[in-house]
């Protein structure tokens, strides 16, 4: 593994002085909410070394952002262009609806992040498909900048380049850049909207980006938008352009009270980044749709061969089928179609299989998928014990990619040592870093 060479050699550096770089790593634990490694508040949890990649892997990451999104772009245009084709994906009335409506520019996922199950560029599953509320590079970005502080960091880098691509200038870059080359050259007013349950300081910072670059932004809860003059507003801030995190299954269970941000969609009020249009990618379903035939005849050889290869094997949960999967329970995962982040998730192989019989009682009426489980090769990373011992031990990784504008941007990598790696879970979020030898 790529990782574990560069694993083995930070792992001897901490060997010959471990009491002080023990020290130096609680001095940098400390510094997770001031930098802002937080989710929902609570401290990221991370270790003491980051993920460490190198050019060809790089290169590897790009050919599958470029084979996915030209498949991705085909199968938009698709269901877009085919009454026939969109009935596979079983869409209620308002999200087609929406969907339909055209964003106003050509790329159809502008923001995404992509999570992979990524061994090496022949062995690699697709995990999930971020196209709605892309999020977490403030927590990536923060904990880079913490670790870039640290003394192992100093120690490392003298053998080392370490390069880190900011995710979070790199997303209110390319939402400018795609509305001001497709929508409109000036400066406009921008909401970044959601629905609002607590002080999201990921879209604070955003928010401080936009406004450096002398544009007016507001963070605002989606329910309180108002639809006044054939526009859209926030406050008395007429908006122009919105950075959309409210993912779909939240707007369409609260449509009554979003009904002024929706006619307003729908009516071409302002420009949406990412428009609705990326509900296509975020539901769990797509993982089925795309093995299936009709999928297959609007795609080329080599992208189809890719799917077969790294999409895992979906289908959409029946009761009446379920003893075939109680039978094979330790080969699949249990999804909601319209879940995130890991919610109402379930692994077979962790249950027995009489409490795998009850979740599939509890979900008997829900829309779920069951899904091949894919399990990487673990890669090596440190963990103390105590300030005076180390250990090299293995993690699973789950690779997460984000894509700006249909180009990479840079990793984000949670690695953990259960069945599951999320929030969920017992996890760690590791920064990372391009790395090469210093010349």
């Amino acid at each position: 593994m790529f990782n574990d060479k560069y694993a083995n050699q930070y792992y001897k550096l901490i060997q010959k002085n471990t009491e002080n770089y023990y020290k130096d790593y609680q001095k940098s634990l400390k510094k997770r909410i001031p930098f802002g490694a937080t989710y929902k508040k609570e401290e990221v949890p991370t270790l003491y070394q980051g993920f460490f990649y190198d050019e060809e892997t790089e290169k590897e990451y790009k050919k599958i952002i470029k084979t996915f999104m030209s498949i991705a772009k085909k199968v938009t245009k698709k269901y877009v262009e085919d009454e026939d084709y969109r009935k596979i994906f079983n869409f209620d009335p308002l999200t087609e609806k929406l969907i339909l409506k055209d964003p106003g520019y050509s790329i159809d996922i502008p923001i995404a992040r992509i999570d992979i199950m990524y061994d090496n560029k022949d062995s690699f599953k697709f995990c999930e498909i971020n196209t709605d509320g892309s999020s977490a590079m403030l927590e990536d970005l923060a904990l880079a900048k913490i670790y870039m502080e640290s003394k192992i960091y100093e120690d490392f880098s003298k053998s080392y380049k370490l390069e880190k691509n900011n995710s979070l200038e790199g997303v209110v870059d390319s939402i400018l850049e795609l509305y001001n080359k497709e929508v409109d050259t000036k400066k406009p007013n921008v909401a970044i909207v959601d629905i609002i349950e607590f002080d999201n300081i990921e879209f604070e910072e955003i928010q401080k980006l936009f406004k450096e670059k002398g544009i007016e932004a507001k963070i605002v809860d989606v329910r309180d938008l108002k639809r006044k003059n054939g526009s859209l507003y926030a406050d008395d801030m007429k908006i122009d352009l919105v950075y959309r995190r409210l993912v779909t299954s939240d707007l369409i269970d609260h449509q009554q009270e979003c009904q002024d941000f929706i006619d307003s969609y729908l009516n071409g009020e302002f420009t949406s980044i990412g428009s609705l249009r990326t509900s296509i990618f975020y539901t769990k379903d797509i993982f089925r749709i795309l093995r299936l035939d009709q999928t297959k005849k609007i795609l080329s050889q080599e992208e189809n061969d890719f799917i077969t290869k790294h999409i895992p094997f979906t289908e959409t949960f029946a009761y009446n089928n379920k003893d075939q999967i109680i039978k094979n329970k330790d080969k699949y995962i249990l999804k909601p179609k319209q879940g995130y982040a890991s919610h109402g998730v379930f692994i077979g192989k962790d249950l027995t299989e009489e409490a795998f019989k009850e979740k599939l009682e509890e979900i008997k009426d829900l829309d779920y998928i069951y899904q091949e489980y894919y399990t990487v090769e673990p890669m090596k990373f440190i963990k103390f014990k105590d300030e005076k011992e180390v250990d090299l031990e293995d993690f699973s990784t789950v690779t997460g990619l984000f894509v700006y504008n249909n180009k990479l941007s840079s990793p984000y990598m949670r690695i953990g040592q259960e069945s599951m790696i999320s929030s969920l879970a017992a996890y760690y979020v590791v920064p990372a870093f391009k790395i090469s030898k210093k010349i």
